[in-house]
């Protein structure tokens, strides 16, 4: 792996940001290296250290012709970043909150990178999830869809079908597919499982069921999923990964597959000891 142009992408506009993209600079390795600002990063680095901003150029994430992308932020920037360019590899850089899905920790930023340049990180790729109304796609997600209704108050009466064979139907708040990657977002907040993002799975899992003899479900991605979703007023909203959202009026019947699109991503650290962190920090390795 040889990397000669870099993006980097941050909402993020702190001096701790601009910190991180020196300890980036720092490192020997990088000075042959382009690199490439979304346009509000560049604006800010130039108001903030004009000295340094020379060693940039500005570019939209859209236009960008680079190896890969450095993510700043926390996992919503990544889904950004993955949703306007699944063709690139990021590498994360957490500052966020949890962060299940970021790689490195800015302490780590300038041992970490030196690992990268030197092709000491592994390259990952995940499935998406599609959804389908009337056999024409609807969107994908890298994480989750969420359905629930317009308004919060008022229940879904929800039935699975998988295979063409009812599995569990109930009234609830809303349901939550997720791709395996995504099993660690809102559907692990919600009651759901934590799934081995290497699995070509997909998750199911209830918002406030009335049924509570429901439980969260993973089928392998190559089942045939449907939900048919009936309220008597109010419209029904999907909600992909947290970001579009979508209205449509019930009754609907929803389709699920695995997605042409998928997201990459580089790694230094197995999915186990991620987890170990996020979950059980005071754990030691």
């Amino acid at each position: 792996m040889r990397v000669s142009r870099i993006g980097i992408i941050s909402q993020v506009l702190f001096q701790e940001t601009v910190d991180i993209i020196h300890d980036i600079l720092s490192i020997e390795e990088c000075s042959s290296i382009s690199f490439f600002l979304n346009p509000k990063l560049f604006n800010f680095l130039k108001e903030t250290n004009p000295k340094t901003s020379h060693v940039f150029q500005e570019e939209s994430l859209k236009h960008m012709k680079v190896d890969c992308i450095v993510s700043i932020g926390g996992d919503g920037t990544i889904l950004r970043i993955a949703r306007t360019r699944p063709d690139i590899p990021i590498l994360s850089i957490n500052k966020g909150r949890k962060g299940f899905m970021t790689e490195i920790e800015p302490k780590d930023v300038v041992s970490s990178f030196k690992q990268f340049l030197t092709g000491k990180f592994n390259l990952e790729e995940h499935n998406r999830i599609e959804a389908l109304i009337d056999q024409h796609s609807i969107g994908s997600a890298i994480n989750e869809i969420v359905i629930t209704s317009v308004d919060l108050l008022k229940p879904i009466d929800f039935r699975i079908f998988v295979d063409g064979i009812t599995i569990s139907s109930s009234l609830a708040d809303g349901v939550i597919i997720a791709t395996a990657i995504g099993s660690t977002g809102h559907c692990l907040s919600s009651g759901g499982c934590v799934v081995d993002p290497l699995l070509d799975n997909f998750e199911i899992s209830w918002i406030n069921p009335i049924n509570l003899a429901i439980r969260p479900i993973i089928l392998g991605s190559f089942r045939d999923i449907k939900i048919r979703c009936v309220t008597r007023i109010n419209p029904i909203k999907l909600v992909i990964d947290g970001q579009i959202s979508l209205e449509y009026n019930p009754p609907i019947e929803i389709t699920f597959r695995p997605s042409e699109k998928t997201v990459k991503f580089y790694r230094s650290r197995s999915f186990l000891a991620r987890l170990r962190q996020h979950l059980n920090p005071e754990i030691p390795e």
